[in-house]
């Protein structure tokens, strides 16, 4: 291809062969047929193909958001040396270059291998395909260069950003009893030996340690870890207007960091954690345990996307073959959703223990003047109708400010 020298020079020398004649000029005339042959001979000069493999290596193919990730973009001459190459790594426009660059100009000798290294900043959950690298050989003089693609794909899986959740107890009061159950490190009734607390009024005399009393004349009781566990389901809204906003600040983002931080506390005490995603289609992940059950969710997680128009009432059917009276929590703000009041009517009538978590974007999207003022005003009144609404069936509902601690409005909630 060529360069903007070689046009210009091209351009040069033409206007001189074609304007020499009008004034009689020999030298002008030899000049632009000098020009344009030195352009000739140069394309055929060193820009046929290269034989160059490029990979990348990465190190972690998955990652948190807000995480740094470090690229080796690894260049290997497998054909003849190379005097001037321009690469560029092709990224998605989600990532964000933060130290070093993805655009390099190195000189190659045969089968010399070069390394460039540069520094991504992962601010969006999502799952990203990084493209082919592209490479550019110019000829000495600069006025022909060979462009092409090097075949080298890449995934990177960005996770939600998980909020550290302590001293919240969503559990249900009637948990599910399983054979070999076991502890979750909270105070309860069993076997294994938790603690000892002063004695109160009201408690079994069985559990007075009469030892400690013997020594210090003062009545203390033994506590028990609890060995039971929870089937929780989780929700997600991911309906075409949860992605409301700007592609980092919007309900959906939100929404999933919520609920990757409820699954990891959830799962931290051995409860079985279920998620449930409607929005285009209904998506179940069925309640289960341990860290590759984690991964998977926050996999899911990553991967959707704000997309369709299904009413929360579609996630009823799945919901009647979960364990009866156990917690559900619904993670959306029922926004433009006419089925929400007869779902939620339902979902406290079969004995859920129901808690709603509704992201409240609306002061940024006004702030921003991504929505008007009066927009504003009526959004904020409809939300405001729609948690007294699911309050008055028994459901603990809040509305969530995302610049605030996820575990700091939830107990202000469920006291």
């Amino acid at each position: 291809m060529w360069t903007r020298k070689a046009v210009v020079y091209v351009g040069l020398g033409t206007t001189l062969v074609l304007f020499s004649p009008f004034i009689d000029n020999l030298q002008l005339f030899l000049l632009g047929t000098t020009i344009l042959g030195f352009v000739a001979v140069h394309s055929l000069v060193n820009t046929r193909p290269i034989d160059v493999k490029i990979t990348r290596d990465f190190d972690a193919e998955q990652v948190f958001e807000n995480s740094p990730v470090t690229v080796d973009l690894i260049i290997q001459n497998k054909g003849r040396s190379v005097g001037f190459l321009e690469i560029y790594d092709n990224l998605p426009s989600e990532v964000e270059v933060d130290s070093g660059s993805n655009h390099t100009i190195i000189r190659l000798q045969k089968e010399e291998l070069v390394i460039n290294k540069y520094h991504l900043n992962c601010r969006l959950r999502g799952q990203f395909r990084l493209g082919n690298p592209s490479l550019r050989i110019y000829n000495p003089s600069f006025l022909f260069y060979y462009e092409a693609d090097v075949e080298s794909k890449s995934s990177l899986v960005v996770l939600p950003q998980m909020e550290q959740i302590d001293g919240v107890d969503l559990s249900t009061d009637f948990p599910k009893m399983y054979q070999g159950a076991m502890p979750i490190r909270r105070i309860g009734t069993s076997g294994e030996f938790y603690g000892i607390r002063e004695y109160s009024p009201g408690d079994d005399f069985k559990n007075i340690n009469w030892r400690v009393f013997g020594r210090t004349r003062k009545l203390m009781v033994n506590q028990f870890e609890r060995e039971d566990i929870s089937d929780i389901m989780l929700v997600l809204d991911a309906r075409e207007i949860t992605g409301t906003g700007t592609v980092l600040q919007n309900p959906l983002n939100y929404s999933c960091r919520a609920i990757a931080s409820l699954v990891s506390y959830f799962l931290r005490a051995r409860n079985r954690v279920g998620l449930t995603i409607y929005g285009e289609t209904v998506k179940v992940i069925n309640p289960d345990t341990g860290e590759r059950h984690l991964y998977s969710i926050l996999t899911a997680l990553a991967e959707v996307k704000a997309k369709g128009a299904l009413g929360l009432h579609t996630i009823l059917g799945d919901l009647r073959n979960f364990t009866p009276r156990s917690p559900v929590m619904v993670v959306s703000t029922l926004e433009n959703d006419s089925t929400s009041t007869e779902a939620l009517r339902e979902i406290t009538a079969r004995g859920f223990k129901l808690t709603i978590i509704a992201p409240d974007t609306l002061n940024y999207d006004r702030d921003s003047r991504i929505i008007s003022p009066t927009v504003y005003f009526t959004a904020s009144a409809s939300l405001d109708n729609k948690i007294t609404e699911a309050r008055s069936l028994g459901a603990r509902a809040m509305r969530w400010d995302p610049e605030t601690v996820l575990s700091t409005s939830l107990a202000e909630v469920i006291r």
